[in-house]
């Protein structure tokens, strides 16, 4: 046998006789691929794209001020962008357990009744294999004979490092990877979001409040460092603002006082009381230009995510994708049933040469 060539036109007549096991295979993976569509309940996705943009027009009216005031506006002139957040880290951000922990808290209708999305998520959540095998193995006396697990706490506010100590909540987080995509296109900068639930209407509401709360930590990202300086500046500011009233009473109180100045020492206190205001008096209109510098930073920093194409409630069934899970069957029957040939053809050549 080891010596012998196949002969290609005996094995082409072999395989148009056989027929039969090509759709006997072909049949068996159609009536797996019907199982798969009957077990697989009916997913709907509601998408979402937006664009990330950051103000830039600022940036002249800093300068513009800047120059008036004759100041040197440094690492303010927002020329510069530091701590940039790139949109890949966005779907870090969506995965993260304090996101999806104010996500679960939001309250979406289903069926006409209010509820909490992390409950709706729990509910409908699949448990994986394995997990079923150690519930219905190790975890089965706890399964005849234990309490129910309590419902999951979500009115309760948690600071963001305690989230990580309730481990009841890390299903239900990691079943939000199954339900929320998030992918960036780097050619036309657009970010696409897409939510797939069980209910066309909660998959769309999930995507507004996935929109909405990103925006939201984005901007907070953003516009931390600018506003810990407003503050500062307005404390400063504010701070010189009551030295500058104070000298300019002092100076006023000390001239009404004084209306013809005949003594030496009624000059030179009237000229410390001069300096005093004309220091307080730069150092407040100063900080005056920066507080306002300060203000436009902030205002610059916060981007802008623009939704270029809003979600909505779409009853088209996402999954399970029955032309794709068909047309699967179909070719892995046909790979089955040629492999099933071609094992038989070379049996029977083996048989012969023996």
């Amino acid at each position: 046998m080891a010596n012998e060539t196949i002969d290609i036109g005996d094995l082409i007549r072999f395989f148009s006789k056989q027929k039969k096991r090509f759709l006997t295979a072909i049949l068996a993976l159609l009536g797996l691929g019907f199982v798969v569509i009957l077990l697989t309940r009916n997913h709907y996705s509601s998408n979402l794209k937006f664009i990330a943009q950051s103000s830039s027009s600022s940036n002249n009216l800093m300068r513009q001020l800047g120059g008036l005031s004759g100041l040197n506006l440094g690492g303010m002139n927002g020329s510069q962008e530091i701590g940039s957040l790139s949109p890949q880290l966005y779907q870090e951000i969506i995965y993260s357990y304090p996101f999806l922990w104010r996500l679960s808290q939001k309250n979406i209708e289903v069926d006409g009744e209010i509820q909490k999305l992390g409950l709706f998520v729990e509910e409908n959540r699949r448990p994986s294999i394995p997990s079923l095998i150690k519930k219905y193995t190790i975890g089965l006396p706890n399964v005849l004979f234990g309490e129910d697990p309590p419902p999951l706490d979500l009115e309760t506010e948690l600071q963001d490092s305690l989230i990580f100590l309730r481990r009841e909540l890390v299903p239900m987080f990691n079943e939000y990877r199954k339900i929320i995509t998030l992918t960036n296109d780097a050619k036309t900068g657009t970010i696409a979001l897409e939510v797939e639930t069980l209910s066309p209407e909660v998959s769309a509401q999930v995507a507004v409040f996935v929109f909405e709360l990103l925006s939201e930590y984005v901007i907070e990202y953003k516009t931390e460092k600018a506003i810990q300086n407003l503050n500062f500046i307005q404390e400063r500011y504010e701070e010189a603002q009551e030295k500058f009233y104070q000298t300019q009473n002092n100076l006023s109180v000390f001239r009404d006082r004084n209306q013809n100045l005949s003594f030496s020492s009624a000059r030179a206190q009237e000229e410390r009381l001069q300096a005093e205001y004309n220091l307080a008096s730069n150092l407040y209109n100063n900080l005056a230009v920066q507080l306002d510098q300060a203000k436009i930073k902030v205002q610059e920093d916060i981007p802008q995510l623009t939704i270029i194409n809003p979600p909505v409630v779409s009853y088209q069934v996402s999954k399970p994708n029955i032309p794709l899970i068909l047309a699967l069957s179909v070719f892995l029957g046909l790979l089955l049933g040629f492999v099933r040939v071609l094992v038989a053809y070379f049996k029977i050549q083996f048989d012969k040469s023996s």
